[in-house]
């Protein structure tokens, strides 16, 4: 609902509204051959049955599916588990630890560059998460991980009719533990599919950033080296990133970052002296965005308890 954003942000929320038609997208170069996607799996076996299940799930490589299979997903585990849940540069690290009496049970971070993703982190906050039921952390991880990949909000009404997929907010997590059809659909229009026959077409621009801009059809694509589909997404000009400023993101990024979240007591969110702002608040969830320069920003959605 509209009405529930703060009007001096009324510019963009690029986690959701009511529909999922904001979001961001990570570069895979307009291929629309699907998205390919490391994952650092920086879980402690407790959480392994709940990430194992979201990732195959997300991955939808059965072809008997009547989804489109838009993701590959390369999972590789961390030898020794690290609670610092080092960012890493082009990668979706997934973490769990105990981050204190943070108000929050799940963080999605992304960081993007001129409106493309180059790295994202989720946090699952076992303070909180410990001893709730098996449905509502299938749902968290599932959410955190759909965030990831560049989702919004399908809905975020928690006391509607659910739509029976994990990016619906609920108060019911078991109606809502997976990713269903429309979910792949929205992925292959923003990424394509892995079988070819997705392709590209031209979409607008919204600052600078492309919108959806594969579709689907029914034969394999002959996508040639060096043709238009090929080109990059970025505009010509724009600078690399320095590891000055990765430093900084993943800085930002860390679970010792736990300033983001707002005491609802105080009316002035203490992130406009840290140089956040929020982009919408409800009782349940908070979207947040920090502006670096030069094209840079994290925005953190945030599933409040």
């Amino acid at each position: 609902d509209p009405s529930t954003w703060f009007p001096i942000f009324m510019d963009k929320n690029p986690h959701g509204g009511n529909t999922p038609y904001d979001f961001n997208i990570w570069d895979n170069q307009r291929s629309c051959r699907g998205l390919k996607l490391d994952i650092i799996d920086n879980l402690e076996p407790k959480w392994e049955k709940y990430f194992q299940r979201a990732v195959t799930e997300w991955e939808n490589d059965d072809p008997s599916s009547e989804a489109p299979d838009a993701l590959t997903l390369n999972v590789r585990k961390n030898i020794r588990y690290d609670p610092e849940c080092r960012t890493v540069m082009r990668k979706m690290i997934v973490c769990n630890g105990d981050y204190g009496e943070t108000d929050y049970i799940g963080i999605n971070h992304v960081a993007i560059q001129f409106g493309y993703i180059i790295s994202s982190v989720a946090l699952l906050n076992d303070y909180f998460l410990e001893n709730q039921s098996d449905a509502l952390k299938q749902n968290t991880v599932c959410h955190e991980l759909g965030h990831g990949f560049g989702l919004g909000h399908w809905d975020e009404n928690f006391y509607n009719r659910d739509l029976g997929n994990c990016m619906d907010y609920t108060n019911s997590p078991k109606n809502n533990q997976s990713p269903d059809l429309s979910n792949f659909l929205f992925l292959e229009q923003m990424y394509g599919n892995t079988a070819g026959t997705s392709r590209y077409v031209e979409a607008g621009l919204n600052n600078n950033v492309e919108g959806l801009h594969c579709t689907p059809g029914s034969e394999t694509v002959d996508f040639t080296e060096g043709t238009d589909i090929f080109k990059k997404r970025r505009l010509p000009g724009q600078p690399t990133i320095t590891d000055d400023e990765f430093e900084r993101i993943a800085l930002l990024m860390s679970p010792g970052n736990n300033i983001i979240i707002a005491d609802s007591s105080v009316k002035e969110h203490p992130l406009a002296r840290e140089g956040w702002r929020y982009l919408k608040r409800t009782d349940k969830y908070e979207v947040h965005e920090q502006d670096l320069g030069d094209g840079l920003k994290i925005v953190s959605t945030i599933h409040l308890v």
